[in-house]
């Protein structure tokens, strides 16, 4: 039975799971919380670590962007930072309603040809069209859910992530645990039978909202610590949560939390099989498994968008199929490795191409502070600098000259899902962690290492990549006089031995898919988090995620979970040396694909637009 669940788990299947924490403010509950998930879930973890290592990759949550520029369309060893005291936490960010302009603000460009269908291509489709019973990408970013809207979205216009109304007109927190919301008077559902254009209501809204936060549905976790959903007459809506929860609004912005209308749930049941009808910008017009067909919505609360007549998304798994099409332009725009691109480069000048970095994706490693002899700083640090992270992409073509959306481009990381670039870098001393192996002989020679001390390298087979880090690890360790052995294991054993157990002395797999900051930080990083299997605990850290989880200013949590990860950083126990990259190559005659998918969003794809001026 495990075996088959695994099979299916590559397909990216309904019981995909988004984790969010119930209670951001106790330890004990929050590790009751996730208990309680592990001891139910076991191979529901499993199948969500194989599906995310197999599959496309989930939204990035945080983005660098790279793209062609003619687009039209002496070793220091490092101590632990200096806890200094963090001010409590806001309780109350807003005295008075807050009007919160949309991003249709932004002003279209001068040379903007509106109208034409855009053409894609991706490597795989959704499961079916309920966006509250499958945490797929392919549906909620891009696919039918598109036709759906959200309490709230995200401005990606300036390289950032800003939480804007989406259905909503305001918002206030009237107490900590209180936000009213005032709806747009401007909404109507798609004049599609049953809904026909009606105006959308607020009981509406928290329909769709209860709905979603139905116990084991796929993307109920993302509402678990709001207690109460309620319509105040046709507009105005309370949402009362749990406990202070800094990302409430984040979580109702998540490409998930799609609003739905009942009438069309009660045709069939469920929107397994549709029909699709939301208030969204796109209406969707043909809605298949290897296809999906949307056209813009005339009546959309904003004339000014979408700029384009349609999209057309074609589910495509061969990449040389996408290639292929993208050569003989069938189609626009296709997610394609970067060997393919450079190749099609070489022969039409005209393709350029952006590469999405995941920087809460790829290979990590982690060292478990519980076994000699990882249980000793020096060793954790010197093992490090053996590493030689691959490097950087490259572009597809030399011609090309890159840019960055907010900082520096690296392919390592932490893991956590943070929001926005900014967020994410932040650790100056990131390079001098590794590459020096000089500095590790000099750091091992500080240390007492057993003639006993052996490390066993425990990797899971979820791709080549994985195989060949862990090979090259054990190599540079061995240079430095640690004997090593290598054992792969089976995705399945890996869920079971590493993530449940942690039964390893350093691993090198997966990161948990978790789209939270605050869950992944309270799950993995705390003391009492129950994957926190490096066994490494620090007070200041645990202080740290406690109190960032109910800080409402922005600021004040920014400084804080950047103090959290140059802790993280000095305990030299858990990162990614390689982060996910998606790759998208695109003829020049497509405009304004600035692919920042905060939590899933492209919202983006309303301001793409095609020259006809080649």
């Amino acid at each position: 039975m495990l075996d088959r669940i695994m099979e299916s788990s590559s397909h990216r299947n309904e019981n995909n799971r988004i984790f969010e924490i119930t209670d951001p403010t106790s330890t004990m509950k929050i590790r009751s919380v996730f208990e309680r998930i592990l001891a139910t879930s076991a191979l529901l973890i499993t199948v969500l670590l194989i599906t995310q290592c197999t599959t496309s990759d989930p939204e990035p949550t945080t983005t660098s962007i790279a793209s062609a520029v003619k687009v039209s369309p002496t070793f220091i060893p490092t101590s632990a930072p200096t806890p200094t005291s963090t001010p409590s936490p806001t309780a109350t960010p807003l005295a008075t309603p807050t009007a919160i302009p949309p991003t249709s603000t932004v002003t279209p460009p001068d040379d903007l040809q509106r109208g034409g269908t855009l053409r894609f291509a991706i490597p795989e489709g959704a499961p079916h069209s309920d966006p509250h019973l499958t945490a797929s990408s392919s549906l909620a970013s891009w696919g039918a859910g598109l036709a759906y809207s959200r309490l709230f979205k995200f401005d990606t216009v300036d390289g950032n992530s800003t939480v804007v109304c989406d259905l909503c007109d305001m918002w206030e927190q009237t107490e900590p645990l209180t936000f009213k919301i005032l709806l747009r008077d401007d909404i109507t559902w798609q004049k599609l039978p049953p809904l026909n254009g009606r105006p959308l209501t607020a009981q509406d809204v928290i329909y769709s909202l209860n709905r979603q936060a139905t116990a084991d549905y796929a993307n109920s976790p993302l509402l678990s610590n709001i207690t109460e959903f309620t319509a105040v007459g046709e507009r105005e809506i309370l949402i009362r949560l749990n406990s202070p929860d800094a990302e409430v609004l984040e979580k109702l912005a998540d490409s998930h939390s799609r609003i739905v209308a009942k009438d069309a749930v009660g045709l069939n049941g469920d929107l397994r099989r549709g029909p699709t009808i939301g208030s969204g910008p796109w209406i969707a017009n043909e809605v298949h498994a290897d296809n999906t067909i949307l056209i813009a919505n005339t009546d959309y609360y904003n004339d000014q968008l979408p700029y384009l007549d349609g999209i057309h998304i074609q589910v495509i798994p061969s990449e040389s199929v996408r290639v292929a099409g993208m050569r003989s332009k069938v189609i626009d725009l296709a997610q394609a490795s970067p060997d393919s691109i450079a190749d099609a480069r070489e022969r039409f000048e005209d393709i350029h191409y952006w590469g999405v970095e995941n920087p809460a994706t790829g290979v990590e490693i982690a060292l478990n502070t519980n076994r000699s002899p990882m249980d000793k700083q020096g060793v954790r640090e010197a093992m490090m600098l053996t590493l030689q992270p691959n490097p950087i992409h490259g572009d597809p073509g030399n011609d090309t000259v890159s840019r960055v959306f907010g900082g520096t481009y690296v392919q390592s990381s932490l893991g956590l899902p943070l929001l926005n670039n900014d967020r994410r870098r932040i650790i100056s001393d990131f390079e001098n962690r590794f590459n020096d192996q000089d500095a590790a002989n000099a750091l091992l020679a500080t240390v007492s290492l057993k003639p006993t001390d052996n490390v066993i390298i425990k990797v899971g087979e979820f791709g080549q990549e994985y195989i060949d880090q862990a090979n090259e690890l054990a190599t540079r360790i061995e240079s430095v006089g640690i004997r090593v052995e290598v054992e792969r294991v089976s995705t399945r054993l890996f869920g079971d031995e590493v993530w449940i157990a942690g039964d390893y002395d350093i691993m090198i797999g997966a990161p948990p898919p978790i789209s939270s900051t605050t869950a992944y930080l309270f799950a993995v990083h705390h003391s009492d988090g129950p994957w926190n299997t490096t066994g490494y605990s620090n007070s200041e850290i645990d202080r740290l995620i406690e109190t960032q989880a109910r800080e409402y200013d922005s600021a004040k949590r920014d400084d804080m979970l950047l103090e959290i990860q140059q802790l993280i950083l000095a305990g030299s126990h858990r990162f990614i040396v390689k982060t996910r990259t998606t790759h998208w190559m695109l003829w020049d005659y497509v405009s304004g694909f600035t692919p920042h998918t905060p939590r899933g969003d492209t919202d983006f794809l309303t301001r793409v637009w095609l020259s006809t001026d080649e």
